[in-house]
This record gives C-alpha cells, sequence and structure tokens, in this order.
C-alpha cells in the first residue's frame, strides 16, 4: 500500500503542482488586468501541467505531448511579438501626444499675441483669418524707441522752470516723462546725465515688430519650427486631413450696466488625444461672455 502511494506522488505530486500553480496564476492575471504576456505564462502553466498530468496517466503519447508543447512556444511568441507592438504603439502615441501639445499650445499662443495687438489699435478682434493676416501684413504700430536712462535725482531750478510755470517744490526724483520732455527741448540744462536720453513713439509695421521677438524665434526653434508663416496659423498643428481653428469674435458685448466689451473664442479638437483610442478634446483660447483671452490649458 505504501509503496503504491509512494508511486503515485511520483508520478503525480509534480505535474498536479504545476497545474494548480497555473491555475492560481490564471486567477490572479485575470483579476489584476495582467498584461498579456503574463497570461500567456500563466495558461502555459496550466496547459503544461495538465498535460504532464495526462502523460503520466498514460493518456497521452510522447509525440501528442511534444505537439501540443510547440503550439504553446507558438503561441507564446506571438503574445511576446503583440505585447511589443503595442508598448511601441503606445510609447509613440505619448511622444506625438507631447508634440501635438506643444504645437497646440505655441499656434494659439501666436493667433492670441495677433488678435491682442489687433485689439490695442481697433479695440476689437479681427473676426477672421484674413482680416488677421491683412493686419499682421500691413498694419503699423507704436513703439517706443527707449535709449539711455532716466536720471536718480531730482529736477534742478533750471528744468524745472522748463517744464514748469509754477515754482513748484524739488522734493521728488525726475519722472520718466519728465526727462523724456527735457531731452525733446534740446537738455536746457545741459546735464551730463541726460545727455543721450530718448524716449520717442514711431510707428511700425506690426509685422516686423512681430517677427524680431527672440522668444518668439527661440521656441520655434525648439520645436522644430522653420521660419513664421501666417497662413499656416490657421490650420491646427499636426491634424490630417489638415483641419482649421475655429474663430469667434464678438465687438459688443454687453458689461456692467452701460458698458460693451469686445470677446473672442479660438477653439478647434487638439490633433492628438490624451490617451490611446480616447476622444480627442476642445482646446482653444477666450470665451464670448466675457473679456477673458484665457487658455483652456492655463
Amino acid at each position: 500500500m505504501n509503496n503504491q502511494f509512494s508511486v503515485f506522488v511520483k508520478r503525480y505530486l509534480i505535474a498536479a503542482f504545476i497545474a494548480v500553480f497555473g491555475i492560481v496564476m490564471v486567477v490572479i492575471g485575470m483579476n489584476s488586468n495582467q498584461d498579456a504576456i503574463f497570461m500567456m505564462a500563466a495558461i502555459n502553466l496550466l496547459i503544461g501541467g495538465v498535460l504532464a498530468i495526462l502523460f503520466s496517466a498514460g493518456i497521452l503519447n510522447r509525440n501528442f505531448v511534444f505537439g501540443i508543447g510547440i503550439v504553446c512556444i507558438a503561441a507564446s511568441v506571438y503574445f511576446m511579438y503583440e505585447s511589443y507592438v503595442s508598448v511601441e504603439k503606445t510609447q509613440q502615441h505619448q511622444i506625438d501626444y507631447a508634440k501635438s501639445e506643444a504645437l497646440m499650445r505655441h499656434s494659439l499662443s501666436q493667433i492670441r499675441t495677433i488678435q491682442r495687438a489687433y485689439k490695442s489699435k481697433h479695440g476689437h478682434y479681427a473676426e477672421d483669418f484674413d482680416e488677421l493676416k491683412s493686419f499682421f501684413e500691413n498694419d503699423k504700430v507704436e513703439k517706443i524707441e527707449s535709449l539711455g536712462s532716466v536720471p536718480s535725482r531730482k529736477l534742478t531750478v533750471e528744468e524745472r522752470d522748463a517744464l514748469y510755470d509754477d515754482k513748484r517744490a524739488l522734493d521728488k526724483n525726475m519722472t520718466e516723462r519728465e526727462a523724456a520732455l527735457l531731452a525733446a527741448q534740446g537738455n536746457p540744462s545741459n546735464a551730463e546725465d541726460l545727455a543721450g536720453f530718448k524716449r520717442d513713439t514711431l510707428q511700425v509695421l506690426y509685422k516686423d515688430e512681430f517677427l524680431s521677438s527672440r522668444s518668439l524665434k527661440r521656441e520655434r526653434e525648439e520645436l522644430g519650427l522653420g521660419e513664421f508663416d501666417i497662413d499656416e496659423l490657421k490650420y491646427i498643428p499636426m491634424t490630417d486631413p489638415r483641419e482649421e481653428w475655429t474663430m469667434e469674435t464678438r465687438k459688443n458685448v454687453p458689461f456692467l450696466k452701460s458698458d460693451t466689451i469686445a470677446t473672442i473664442h479660438v477653439y478647434g479638437k487638439e490633433a492628438v488625444s490624451r490617451f490611446e483610442d480616447g476622444s480627442r478634446k476642445e482646446v482653444g483660447f477666450g470665451n464670448l461672455k466675457t473679456n477673458s483671452d484665457k487658455a483652456t490649458w492655463e
């Protein structure tokens, strides 16, 4: 009796242990949402244990067990490949999303910058991209040409008399406005610290002022972009086929009781969704009901 039990244990114990361990691993994998490689390994353990039991019992011959083993190995290789492809796809999606997010913010920021300049001059926003382009290409804006610094001292009597008709007290330091007026009068006191001081308002093409921005050049270089093209601004970066930003503006939106404001809303769908196979969310800036031009990422 003892000999029979000993033979039974030797024949089935290891095979049964493998099968039970395989069942446990399958249950763990299903309950914890493990990946395909984990599940395939667990199933292979279970199949291997069952085959070992059947082989030990003499139900299956060696060739059949060998054939099943080959099938399991092939299945494992296939699932490993699929898992590798899935990981690569996920990593590429994350790279694409990060790039599209950076390009989207850059594009909308440039639209907002030009629209702010348009509103500063005209009192309202450009209604569409054609109007915005016309402003960018042709309109002029004021630019303060600044040379020298305001002297850190009080006005002299001679300077005060050149600026004012009264005999006001000389108890405050010179302001930038006073320095500019004195410089415009030819520096009547011949003060050394006003020599070369200049504050002039010039009219310059907005396009030249915009494109001369060092921060713009640096940001476009970091993003791998070429020269700025106003015609590209209306397109949502990385969309294929190309999609355009939607621009809506209002000129006289009631504000408080007796005032009106100009409002803007520029928006569109992000080119790449945050998650794989997820929906593309709306991004943009502005609000047609308020004077805020805050962006969705701010």
